[in-house]
């Protein structure tokens, strides 16, 4: 399977940044990242953190290209956005091991990289992460190009007592922008992180419990008639000792928008720190 096809098989959740200029001028140009990452997050759990993790680097492009890997301590800044921390002696990025550093990767080929945590220092139990950067490297003979862009794949390791603990304070829909508000705060030593299952059926369809008992809160299936619409629900991770509020769009198709009765409801399952929260929202539309 080449490297297009693989891609196509991936849902990767990536952080995309642009040095130089911003997204918006560089969609003006036309420019569009030629490397994709598998997986997009690397997760080690409390058995695994003296394994060895593999990346695959695919070259979307026509033409060889060059990537460097590098690695950085983060979190989010109040905005949910990707922030760079210096390291500590308890960050991972300290601790990774990356092999190769520099690739060289083929047009429309792939390449692994390996990664192996090592402590430094006795880890403290809960979560330990770090950002790994897979930065295109511009073409020498790329005269006017100015344009770099990064592939960020997170990378957690747990180690001990890993403790997983929230606090849900709300959770709303948007019908503007179908994206569903989370209040939440993690009080364990691991992030936590909503994540379930959606489906959209027609609000008189059936009372609110038969509606919810119609879908799988374990893998998002769908019992009887084809629902509307139905699908997964995620957002960014909640840090231990953080209040946040995060939010998680569905995508609507429009044919699917046009084909929604003025009262639709939607049914929601979704799983905090171990805790399934159910709820049906009966959303009226402006016809």
């Amino acid at each position: 399977m080449n490297a297009l096809n693989v891609v196509k098989l991936l849902t990767i959740w990536v952080f995309l940044l642009i040095s130089s200029v911003d997204v918006g001028a560089a969609s003006k140009k036309g420019l569009q990242p030629q490397l994709a990452i598998s997986p997009s997050r690397i997760v080690l759990e409390s058995d695994e953190v003296n394994a060895t993790k593999s990346v695959t680097v695919l070259n979307l492009g026509s033409k060889p290209m060059q990537v460097e890997v590098s690695v950085q301590n983060w979190d989010f800044d109040e905005d949910n956005n990707y922030r760079a921390l210096p390291p500590t002696p308890q960050s991972l990025d300290q601790w990774l091991i990356i092999n190769p550093v520099r690739l060289t990767i083929p047009a429309k080929g792939q390449q692994t990289v390996r990664m192996a945590v090592r402590p430094k220092a006795k880890p403290e139990d809960g979560e330990h992460r770090a950002m790994v950067f897979f930065k295109q490297l511009r073409a020498e003979e790329a005269k006017g190009v100015n344009v770099l862009f990064n592939v960020g794949v997170p990378v957690y390791a747990f180690f001990g007592d890993v403790k997983r603990e929230a606090a849900v304070h709300s959770m709303t829909f948007n019908k503007e922008n179908h994206t569903f508000n989370f209040d939440i705060t993690s009080s364990g030593n691991a992030y936590v992180r909503p994540e379930g299952f959606y489906m959209i059926v027609d609000a008189d369809e059936a009372t609110e419990q038969e509606i919810l008992q119609r879908l799988n809160g374990e893998n998002g299936e769908v019992k009887g008639d084809k629902p509307f619409a139905s699908g997964k629900v995620t957002s960014k991770p909640v840090f231990a000792g953080e209040r946040r509020k995060v939010e998680a769009a569905i995508t609507l198709k429009e044919d699917i928008k046009k084909a929604l009765s003025s009262q639709y409801a939607l049914a929601v399952k979704i799983d905090v720190a171990g805790t399934l929260f159910e709820k049906v929202y009966y959303i009226q539309q402006d016809k």
